[in-house]
Parts: structure tokens; C-alpha cells; sequence
């Protein structure tokens, strides 16, 4: 079958172009309320980190900057995923089989970048666990300095001596707080 002829049986057919106008729209339908989700679910997470700065114990304005953008990206990256499975649901692909493809190259990747995932899963608890932060003076891993960056794979300390130390996230197994524990003296005083 030449393209003419492909042409004429699958877009100039009556039929298969009423299905499919039908398919792109409920299509752009799907994409329309996926952007509607992430824009109420975006309203929400600010409105709700805006709410908890006004508390009397608040965190920081830096950290609070970044936990918003973090929620907001996962919110994002969850919502256009389901929203291109149901896509392409709706195009009659089976995405069981698909998804099952997927999972395997997944977990192949998971398995090569185990150590990446560590330091990521690690990161995030730092962070909402509010362990520390930028400019507080903590000891790392037997290593006295001031925190200069927390990311979600590394953190950088700059020690005594002005050197820098670079850790992954996953290999930090001992924190003291000095800046925090001054905290909670002045506090109780």
C-alpha cells in the first residue's frame, strides 16, 4: 500500500477520521485538566507553606523557597505522567505491556545508580527533617565546619581551616548541630 492509498483509507475515511478527531479531543480534554491540577495542586503548596511561615517556629526562607519548588516538580512530574499514560490509553495503546517494559529498564537503572538514590533519599530527609542548614556550624563525619550548600546529593562544608569538604549525602552518618543547640539554649532562656 503506498502512501495515496494509506492516505485515503485511515484520514480521508469518514469513519476513521469522526474516531479520531473523537480521540484527539478527549486527548487535549486530558491535558487541559492535567494543567488545571498542577496549577490548583501548585496555589495549594504555596498557600500552605505561606500559612506555616506565619507560625511561631517557622524554618527558613531559603529552605521553605526550596521545599515549595521541590513539591511543586514532583506534583508536575506525577501529574504529566499519568497524564501521558491515560493518553495513550485513550490513542488504544496497552500500557500494561508498556509499563512492564519500562519497570524492567527501571530497575536495571535503579540497580546501576543505587548509590545516586541513596544520596537523593538521603538529601530529602536532611531537608524536611530540617537537620541543618546553610550557615549553621556543624560536625560532619568527625568534621568541624559551617555548611555552605544542602542539595539533595551532596552537602558542602567549609572547615576551620577554610577548606572545603564535599559529602555525600548517603555517607553522612553522624551530624552535631552547634548552631541549633544555641537555639534551644537561647530559647529556654
Amino acid at each position: 500500500m503506498n502512501a495515496k492509498d494509506w492516505f485515503n483509507a485511515y484520514v480521508l475515511n469518514p469513519d476513521k477520521l469522526v474516531s479520531l478527531s473523537g480521540i484527539v479531543l478527549k486527548v487535549i480534554v486530558i491535558f487541559i485538566i492535567a494543567r488545571v491540577i498542577i496549577r490548583f495542586a501548585n496555589m495549594a503548596i504555596e498557600k500552605m507553606f505561606y500559612l506555616r511561615s506565619k507560625a511561631p517556629m517557622r524554618n527558613s526562607e531559603r529552605r521553605d523557597a526550596t521545599l515549595v519548588k521541590l513539591c511543586q516538580s514532583i506534583v508536575m512530574y506525577v501529574t504529566y505522567f499519568v497524564t501521558i499514560v491515560t493518553a495513550l490509553e485513550a490513542f488504544g495503546i496497552d500500557m500494561r505491556a508498556l509499563l512492564a517494559g519500562v519497570s524492567v529498564a527501571g530497575l536495571a537503572i535503579g540497580f546501576g545508580a543505587q548509590n545516586l538514590v541513596k544520596d537523593v533519599v538521603t538529601g530529602f530527609f536532611i531537608i524536611f527533617e530540617d537537620q541543618f542548614s546553610v550557615g549553621d556550624r556543624v560536625k560532619v563525619n568527625d568534621i568541624q565546619g559551617t555548611v555552605e550548600d544542602v542539595g539533595l546529593r551532596t552537602t558542602k562544608l567549609r572547615g576551620a581551616d577554610g577548606e572545603f569538604y564535599f559529602f555525600a549525602n548517603s555517607t553522612i552518618t553522624k551530624v552535631a548541630n552547634f548552631t541549633l543547640g544555641e537555639q534551644v539554649k537561647r530559647a529556654e532562656e
